[in-house]
C-alpha cells in the first residue's frame, strides 16, 4: 500500500475510534478501546504511529484491566474521552501536531485524573 494512503487511512481510523469513544457509554468504552486498539499494528501496520496509536488505546484500557490498577472505569472513561478529544482538535494536516499529539500521550501530565 502506498505510504499517502496508508497515513490517510491512519488518520480516518484514529478519528474514527475518538469520535466512537465520545458517543459510547462508560461501560462500553473499555471494550471499545479493547477492539479497536487492533487495528493500528494490524491493518495499519507500517504508518507512521501505528504503536503510538495501539499503546495509546490500550494503556487507556489498563486503566480498567490492569491487576496493578486503578482497575477503574470511571478512570479508563475520563482518559479515554479526554485523548479522543484532544485528537479530534488535532490538526491533521499537520504533521509536526500530529508528532506532538503522540509525543504528548508518552509523558505522565495527561495522564494525571483529577
Amino acid at each position: 500500500m502506498n505510504e499517502a494512503v496508508l497515513e490517510s487511512r491512519f488518520l480516518r481510523a484514529m478519528t474514527e475510534v475518538a469520535n466512537k469513544v465520545l458517543e459510547a457509554e462508560r461501560e462500553h468504552i473499555y471494550d471499545l478501546v479493547m477492539e479497536e486498539a487492533e487495528q493500528f499494528i494490524c491493518e495499519l501496520l507500517g504508518s507512521s504511529h501505528d504503536g503510538g496509536a495501539y499503546a495509546l488505546w490500550m494503556e487507556i484500557s489498563d486503566l480498567y484491566d490492569n491487576p496493578a490498577g486503578p482497575a477503574s472505569e470511571e478512570a479508563c472513561e475520563k482518559i479515554g474521552r479526554k485523548a479522543a478529544a484532544e485528537w479530534l482538535s488535532v490538526d491533521q494536516s499537520s504533521t509536526d501536531e500530529i508528532n506532538k499529539f503522540f509525543a504528548r500521550w508518552h509523558t505522565p501530565e495527561p495522564w494525571q485524573i483529577l
